[in-house]
Formats: C-alpha cells, sequence, structure tokens
C-alpha cells in the first residue's frame, strides 16, 4: 500500500510513525512518501527510516493508495484541489478549513467515501462511554471544558511562532473544534446558540484567545469553554441528569459520578487513540467502514463558528 504524508509537523510525524504500527500489525506492506519543503535532518533517525521519497510540493507526487493532509490549515483547500486525483481516500487534519466554504466550493471534495477528517476525541475511550451513556439517559444541561496554556503546548517552542497564535488561524476556536465537533455529534446542531469570543489574556497573540457558546436544545442547554490561558489543564464535560452529575474527564481518561461517587477507569495513553484512528481510516479506505466525519460535515461545523 502506498501513501503519501503531505506536511511532517507533530502530527504528520505521528501519523506516520502509527500508520507503520498499525500495518505491521495488520501484516500490510506500506511505503510513505512525505511532501515537506525543509529537508528532513530535523526528524530523529528512527523516524527518517520511515520516509521514502521527500517532495517539496503537492504538484510533484505521483498516485497513491490515500493521501493525508497534515500541513498547515489555511493550505488544506488548495493541496487538497491540487491532489484529488491523485489518491483512492484522503485523511484530512482538522480544522478541515480556516472558512467556512460556499456548498459549490465543495463539490469537487464531498464524496464521503473518499474524504474523511481527523476527529481524535470521538476515537477515545471516554467519548465511547459518553456516547453510550448519552443515548440512555435524559440530559438536562451539558458543561464542557477545554482549556490549557499555549506557551506549555511545546516546550522549547516560541508560542508566539505557533499556528495557534497568528492571525487568520481561527485561534482557539478552530484549534479546538474538536469541542465543537463531539458535542454537535453527540446533540445535533442547536437553531438557537450565542458565541462570544475574543483576545482577553496577556498572551502574545494575533488571535482568538478565549470562547464561550452557550445552545439551547428542545430538551436541554449546553455550555461551552475554550481557552489558550489556563494555568491548570481541563478538558471535560460535566452532565446533570435527573439522578447525578456526571463527570466525563478526557485528560484523566475517567468518569465520576458525583452524588453516588462511582468512578469509571478509562484509562489510555494519548497514541492509543490516535493509534485506533489510523486503524478506523485503514477500515475506512480497505474494508468499506462507513465515514463518521466527512468534509461536507466538518465544513458545516465551521461555518456555524465563523
Amino acid at each position: 500500500m502506498t501513501i503519501c504524508i503531505i506536511g511532517l509537523g507533530s502530527i504528520g510525524q505521528r501519523h506516520l510513525k502509527n500508520i507503520h504500527a498499525v500495518a505491521k500489525a495488520r501484516g500490510v506492506d506500506v511505503t510513505t512518501d512525505v511532501v515537506e519543503p525543509r529537508e528532513l535532518s530535523y526528524l530523529d533517525e528512527t523516524t527518517r527510516t520511515l520516509v521514502g521519497r521527500r517532495f517539496s510540493e503537492p504538484s510533484e507526487i505521483g498516485r497513491y493508495d490515500m493521501v493525508f493532509v497534515t500541513n498547515p490549515s489555511q493550505l488544506h483547500y488548495e493541496t487538497l484541489l491540487a491532489v484529488k486525483d491523485k489518491a483512492d481516500f484522503f485523511f484530512v487534519e482538522k480544522p478541515v478549513f480556516t472558512k467556512a466554504l460556499a456548498p459549490d466550493a465543495l463539490i469537487p471534495l464531498a464524496d464521503e467515501r473518499r474524504f474523511y477528517v481527523a476527529c481524535p476525541i470521538r476515537h477515545t475511550r471516554v467519548y465511547g462511554f459518553l456516547r453510550e451513556f448519552v443515548s440512555q439517559n435524559g440530559i438536562y444541561c451539558a458543561r464542557a471544558i477545554c482549556s490549557s496554556y499555549l506557551p506549555e503546548w511545546r516546550p522549547g517552542t516560541d508560542y508566539r511562532r505557533t499556528y495557534a497564535a497568528q492571525e487568520g488561524a481561527g485561534g482557539v476556536k478552530l484549534d479546538l473544534v474538536h469541542e465543537f465537533d463531539y458535542l454537535f455529534t453527540l446533540f445535533g446542531m442547536p437553531k438557537e446558540s450565542c458565541l462570544l469570543d475574543g483576545k482577553f489574556s496577556h498572551l502574545e497573540l494575533k488571535s482568538v484567545d478565549g470562547v464561550s457558546f452557550v445552545a439551547r436544545y428542545p430538551d436541554k442547554t449546553l455550555e461551552l469553554h475554550l481557552d489558550y490561558y489556563g494555568r491548570v489543564p481541563r478538558r471535560e464535560i460535566e452532565l446533570y441528569t435527573a439522578d447525578d452529575v456526571v463527570v466525563c474527564d478526557f485528560i484523566k481518561a475517567e468518569i465520576r459520578f458525583l452524588k453516588s461517587g462511582r468512578l469509571v477507569d478509562l484509562a489510555e495513553e494519548r497514541n492509543e487513540y490516535c493509534l485506533r484512528e489510523i486503524g478506523y481510516f485503514f477500515d475506512f479506505a480497505l474494508n468499506g467502514a462507513a465515514n463518521i466525519n466527512s468534509i461536507p460535515y466538518a465544513n458545516g461545523i465551521v461555518s456555524f463558528l465563523l
């Protein structure tokens, strides 16, 4: 099987390693080329051994079974248009685009059997529990948060130069679009909502660093807080039911029932669910698994936020 990864930053490197791990576990022979304008001397030796050929531009590549689009988000659309006929299946990193596209612009990319948009949160064990719990219990209110301190994301890197800090990148709203993705997948798109965002902290950013979102559904309310300035990392959702308050904690990988005291341990390392997502994509491409996150759906979430 032949795969090309367009963009070999941190997430591209993770996918490169996980592609080979999943392929080895399944007995699949795989070769991986990359599109990366930089020389690959910044990679460790083990990672470099996984790379076949390096190209500088997407226009240089040939035909592949799969293409992973992991370059900066503002380049996704033009990259996909340039290579859409050069592979059978595409894995596109989030956010799918940094601005919402009109339906006509999506026509070349709307095939649900070819284009999948990353949604790793939905491959976690916590989300699996959450999806089952929501389907079986009435929820009066859901309160979600994703809070962390941007300067601590990548030690040794100047946060002011990162993609997240740049104007036009969407800031916390698009960088953490996974929260909107899993919430809207659980509860559907709300018909009544309010979103407030802005630059509020001392951080030297050109992007939005805080978001407060509130929505009303016929049977519940939904609240979401996002930020780049939280000094204690939190990524969780509280569910208020008739019998308990249930906290689903993605960082600790556990479920806490605050009234009954019940604790459900769903411990896993981050790379476990990243491996699970690559395994799903192999099933999507090779075994006909349903597409759980198409480009039109992901674009719909972006259009909702902007």
